[in-house]
């Protein structure tokens, strides 16, 4: 599920369109099936950083 997160995101990106946490919340939640928090966010990003930032 995470690596849809990550595509999700790059394309957004792709599309010029930048991801904000909100974003990446509402997505997350809404493909696990279950609130995640800012938390879930913060740790999210920094264990994809590599994944996330553009080239």
């Amino acid at each position: 599920q995470e690596e849809g997160l990550v595509e999700y995101i790059r394309g957004l990106m792709a599309r010029g369109l930048p991801p904000t946490r909100a974003i990446i919340q509402n997505f997350a939640s809404n493909i696990s099936k279950k609130h995640v928090g800012e938390g879930w966010v913060s740790r999210f990003i920094n264990c994809n950083y590599n994944y996330l930032i553009s080239k």
